[in-house]
């Protein structure tokens, strides 16, 4: 499927559910922040509840400078200092991952590989409800990260300059059974932590 038919196929989505979304060819702009001029950029972004989906592709000629990447992302009350990104666990985390943090639960810390530069997780911030949510979601997308980063995309104008936490993959998902797994089960597994962590 070429990448103008990803992106129709996506665009689908909120039309379907009747949400009101942004994309590049937008005049309003009234999520993303404007983007470098010299960026062939393709979005699609929208808010359901008080969560925001973004799928992002941009490309230039310039080495290191394009991205591709689809998320949910929201706000989260924890301490400024406290960052993490959350991955399924896998055997190649004793070499690749640095930082690694352990939850004290047992079955949680089986399934899942916590790097963080902070000394301590905060108590209660994932169950194994959530570690077994992340597996459902990375039985259809791979990879997935789970994150919880200060300002880490401030191009969603509602979450700059906050702490966030988000479900992001690098690639564009657009295939309805991708996005419903992604975008529900995502949707659960970001309110639970944010609940437990409020």
């Amino acid at each position: 499927m070429s990448k103008q038919d990803a992106y129709e196929t996506l665009l689908d989505y909120p039309k379907k559910f009747g949400i009101n979304y942004e994309t590049h060819e937008s005049q309003n702009r009234f999520y993303l922040l404007p983007n470098d001029p010299f960026l062939r950029t393709k979005y699609i972004v929208f808010k359901i509840e008080e969560l925001f989906f973004c799928a992002y592709d941009s490309y230039a000629a310039k080495a290191y400078t394009s991205n591709t990447y689809t998320g949910i992302y929201g706000l989260i009350n924890l301490p400024e200092d406290f960052e993490c990104r959350i991955y399924i666990r896998d055997w190649m985390d004793l070499f690749l991952r640095t930082n690694k943090k352990k939850t004290g639960d047992k079955t949680v810390d089986d399934k899942l590989t916590i790097t963080s530069n902070s000394k301590d997780l905060p108590q209660g911030l994932l169950s194994e409800k959530d570690a077994l949510l992340l597996q459902k979601i990375n039985s259809v997308i791979t990879p997935i990260e789970l994150l919880i980063q200060n300002d880490y995309r401030p191009i969603i104008r509602e979450l700059g300059n906050k702490k966030i936490i988000g479900l992001e993959t690098n690639q564009w998902i657009y295939k309805k059974e991708e996005l419903d797994i992604f975008i529900n089960t995502g949707s659960s597994l970001i309110k639970n932590i944010t609940k437990a962590c409020a």
